[in-house]
């Protein structure tokens, strides 16, 4: 019965990233920080009354590497306090020397990546392809997916309506 609903849950991640759109409103929603928290290695507890962006890259990706000067300034936009980005490198052919890569490549030393050694958690939510991407609303429900590249503006455009506290100018 629990893996039922794991893959049902799956099942509806995958086509909400498919989908490029958030369930519309009313609809019963995943609670997607739970769900990953049971079936996966990423511990999202931390992260409860965030807003959380789940990226999924390799460095092999093309696309993947263009993304990550823009979700490098996303993340230095937004106050830590409402807002976490997780950048899951998923080991498709890669090893921690591939994450070591892109950080120092891209200044991202200081942000937060976790390493999909086994896919699990790229499984666990149906990536379909590289990039992809989760955005959480602080209450752990499935906010948006986006299959493919994003941009700063379109992630900045998102974030700023769903209401996410920028950091105070200097």
């Amino acid at each position: 019965m629990k893996s039922n609903r794991a893959k049902s849950l799956a099942l509806l991640l995958c086509l909400a990233l498919c989908l490029c759109a958030a369930p519309a409103r009313g609809e019963q929603q995943l609670d997607v920080t739970a769900f990953l928290n049971q079936h996966t290695t990423l511990d999202l507890s931390a992260c409860r009354g965030k807003t959380v962006l789940i990226n999924f890259f390799t460095e092999w990706c093309v696309y993947c590497m263009k993304e990550m000067p823009d979700l490098k300034a996303v993340n230095d936009l937004y106050a830590p306090e409402s807002f976490q980005m997780i950048l899951v490198h998923v080991w498709d052919g890669e090893d921690e020397t591939n994450t070591q890569s892109v950080q120092e490549r891209f200044g991202m030393q200081h942000m937060t990546f976790f390493e999909d050694t086994d896919r699990a958690v790229a499984s666990a939510v149906g990536v379909p392809g590289y990039p992809a991407t989760l955005i959480l609303a602080p209450d752990g429900t499935l906010a948006a997916g986006q299959s493919g590249m994003l941009t700063l503006e379109a992630l900045t455009a998102f974030l700023d309506e769903m209401g996410v506290e920028r950091k105070a100018e200097p």
